[in-house]
């Protein structure tokens, strides 16, 4: 079972005006991507994995004209939320829709049961550093408490960002062992393997029975990502590592094939290797399974 734990939302249902065509360079390494996509582009790219979560990031309510998520293309009135369920309709056998939630937000319980009860989202996505809100603070731990007692995932970003606005503080993996030891039983992903902290990441995972990480945004920076895959293993925490490709910014294609080549990387730079069966076991792990979701 292929699982791709990290995609984010097509940005227009079918066709994409030129007039909205978006393009940057900074989140790859300078490798310019495109940012926008229609449902059946983004379809395409999902062939080569069993399942998918799609989903968007919820903005600040204190900028109510403000959208996180690019949904330009999409109707008016939906939000991230109405995207992420829409476009799994259209795969309702491999896609899940994850909601996404700001903790300060007036309607946070009205839109969680929405989300939940009427759109279908049976994950959430966070980013607090992108959302700007203590992940340790008494609203966040509200809803920890509602996705805990629900078997609800958090699917975190977590690591550096290109976002000058977004405090990397709230993005640090060591914040979430707080989060972790106050709900032991709610399970979350630290994504992209909390880069470019990747022993503080492994520590949090290592210690907490329901933390796990993810590769997404990392084979295009390969001594990074060798690092990190190699210190999960050497302290025996790389059977906790979920498949991601932070789509749009990478496919599953050019996933597996960047952390295959992990085992050329370390043979012609001399280092350690990764074991062939730990890298096949991140691309085939069910996280569906592993996270309550079948």
């Amino acid at each position: 079972m292929i699982v791709d734990v990290h995609t984010h939302l097509p940005s227009h249902p079918e066709s994409v005006p030129e007039s909205d065509e978006i393009e940057m360079s900074i989140h790859r390494s300078g490798t310019p991507v495109s940012f926008t996509h229609t449902v059946a582009e983004y379809l395409h790219d999902m062939e080569p994995v069993d399942k998918a979560f799609v989903f968007g990031i919820a903005s600040r309510p204190w900028h109510e004209d403000e959208r996180r998520s690019r949904i330009a293309g999409w109707p008016e009135h939906f939000n991230h939320n109405d995207v992420a369920s829409e476009t799994a309709k259209a795969a309702p056998d491999k896609i899940i829709p994850f909601m996404s939630l700001h903790p300060l937000a007036a309607d946070v319980n009205e839109e969680y049961d929405r989300a939940v009860d009427e759109l279908g989202c049976r994950g959430i996505k966070m980013g607090a550093n992108y959302q700007d809100f203590d992940p340790n603070g008494d609203a966040a731990y509200r809803l920890y408490s509602r996705l805990e007692h629900d078997g609800i995932p958090i699917i975190w970003h977590m690591g550096t960002s290109p976002v000058a606005s977004a405090p990397l503080e709230y993005a640090h993996p060591l914040a979430y062992d707080r989060v972790a030891t106050a709900f032991p039983r709610l399970k979350m992903v630290l994504a992209h393997l909390g880069h470019p902290w990747h022993v503080d990441t492994l520590s949090v995972v290592r210690k907490h029975e329901n933390v796990y990480a993810d590769i997404s945004a990392n084979f295009y920076r390969p001594w990074s990502y060798w690092n990190g895959l190699r210190l999960f293993y050497e302290w025996g925490v790389a059977d906790k590592i979920f498949f991601a490709t932070d789509w749009p910014v990478a496919t599953p294609i050019e996933n597996m094939a960047g952390i295959r080549a992990i085992h050329d990387f370390t043979r012609e730079h001399r280092m350690p290797a990764i074991p062939e069966e730990v890298v096949e076991g991140i691309i085939n792990r069910n996280a569906v399974e592993i996270l309550g979701l079948e």
